[in-house]
C-alpha cells in the first residue's frame, strides 16, 4: 500500500511537471482558409443578374481604385516599402502609427486598397462601426455578380461570411468588410475592382466564360513573395495589437527565419503525406538558436489568399487570437512558404 502511494505521488508530480513545461509553449492547430469552389454555369440565361447596386462612394479611399500611382504619391507620398504578390500586382505599404494602408498597383493603376486605420476615410464605412449598423445602413445580398466583357462571375457568401467577411457591390467597385467576431465591429476594409476579386476567388464562385487565373511566379519571384507575406504578417499583427493597446512585438530575423522554415516544412510534409511535429521542431531549433525565453506560441495557417485573410482568420479563431493578443510576448517572427503561414511569438527573459 505504501509503495502504491509513493508511485501515485511520483505520477502526480510528473503530470504537473509536464503541464508546466509543455503548457507554456502552445502551438495552435493549423487553421485552414475557405476552400476554393468554382463551378461553371451551364445556362447563363437562367441566372439572375443583380437587380440593383449602390453608386460608388463620392469620397474616401475607394476613389483611388482605377487611378494612377501618381495620384497615390501626391496624396500619401512614397510608401514605406513595395512588396510583390502572387497575383501580379505590387503592394505599396504605408505602415503608420494607428494602422496600415496597403495599396496595390497593377498595369500602372490602383486595383485594390486596404486599411485597418481609423484615420483614413473609408466611406461609406468607418473602422470600428458595429455589425448591426452595417446591416442597417448597407444594401447587400448573399450573391454578388461581376461582369467582365462577356464573362460573368457569381460569388456566394456562406453564413459565416455574412457575419464576418461581407462582400458589398457598388458600380464597378467591390468592398470586403472584415468583422471582428468578438467585438462585432469592423476592424478593416478592402476595396477592389472586379478583375482582382475574380482573380482572388475569396468566396464560392460560379462562372460563365473565361476563368481568370494568376500566372505561376518564377522560383526567384516566389522568394520575394514569401518575404512580402512574412513582412505583412508582422505588420498586420502589430497593427492589431496597437488597436487593443497591447505592446508592439519586436521582429527578430532569427525567429522569422525559423517561422519560414516551419512553413516550408508544413508544405513538404503535406506533399509527402507525413504528419507534422512542428512544435518539437521549433522548440529544438529555438534552443539551438540559444534564445532565452520564458514561453513561446505558434500560429499556423494555410489556404488563405494573402496575409490580410490570414490575420482575419487568426483573430476570429479563439485559440489563435489568444496568442495574437498575449500581453506577455515580447518578440515576433513571421514566415510564409507558398500558401503556408507561421507566426512565432516569444517572451524573452
Amino acid at each position: 500500500m505504501k509503495v502504491m502511494f509513493q508511485i501515485l505521488i511520483v505520477a502526480t508530480c510528473l503530470v504537473i511537471l509536464v503541464y508546466y513545461t509543455e503548457g507554456n509553449s502552445p502551438q495552435t492547430e493549423l487553421l485552414e482558409g475557405p476552400p476554393v469552389i468554382t463551378k461553371p454555369i451551364a445556362d447563363v440565361e437562367s441566372q439572375q443578374r443583380d437587380l440593383e447596386y449602390q453608386p460608388r462612394p463620392a469620397s474616401g479611399i475607394s476613389n483611388f481604385i482605377g487611378k494612377t500611382p501618381n495620384d497615390i504619391l501626391e496624396t500619401y507620398n512614397r510608401p514605406n516599402r513595395i512588396d510583390q504578390s502572387e497575383f501580379g500586382y505590387e503592394w505599396w505599404i504605408y505602415n503608420l502609427k494607428n494602422g496600415l494602408l496597403m495599396v496595390s498597383i497593377k498595369d500602372n493603376r490602383v486595383n485594390q486598397i486596404y486599411t485597418n486605420n481609423m484615420s483614413f476615410h473609408s466611406s461609406p464605412f468607418v473602422i470600428g462601426q458595429t455589425l448591426e449598423e452595417i446591416y442597417r445602413t448597407t444594401v447587400f445580398g448573399q450573391e454578388v455578380t461581376v461582369e467582365i466583357d462577356e464573362n460573368m462571375y457569381i460569388f456566394a457568401m456562406n453564413e459565416q461570411d455574412l457575419h464576418n467577411r461581407i462582400l458589398v457591390k457598388y458600380d464597378d467597385l467591390y468592398a470586403q468588410l472584415y468583422i471582428d467576431d468578438i467585438t462585432k465591429q469592423l476592424h478593416s476594409v478592402r476595396f477592389l475592382d472586379g478583375e482582382t476579386l475574380v482573380l482572388h476567388k475569396p468566396y464560392e464562385m460560379q462562372f460563365f466564360g473565361e476563368l481568370y487565373e494568376a500566372s505561376t511566379p518564377s522560383s526567384y519571384k516566389q522568394i520575394d513573395i514569401n518575404l512580402a507575406n512574412r513582412r505583412q504578417l508582422t505588420d498586420l499583427a502589430n497593427s492589431f495589437r496597437i488597436k487593443y493597446n497591447l505592446p508592439v512585438l519586436l521582429p527578430l530575423d532569427s525567429l522569422s527565419s525559423l517561422a519560414s522554415e516551419n512553413s516550408e516544412e508544413m508544405f513538404l510534409q503535406t506533399m509527402e503525406s507525413h504528419s507534422t511535429n512542428g512544435e518539437n521542431s521549433i522548440e529544438q531549433q529555438l534552443n539551438e538558436l540559444q534564445q532565452q525565453y520564458n514561453q513561446h506560441g505558434i500560429n499556423v495557417a494555410t489556404n488563405y489568399k494573402d496575409a490580410i485573410e490570414v490575420l482575419h482568420g487568426w483573430l476570429n479563431s479563439k485559440e489563435h487570437r489568444a496568442l495574437l493578443t498575449d500581453e506577455q510576448f515580447t518578440h515576433i517572427g513571421s514566415g510564409a512558404y507558398l500558401n503556408y503561414f507561421t507566426q512565432l511569438y516569444v517572451e524573452q527573459k
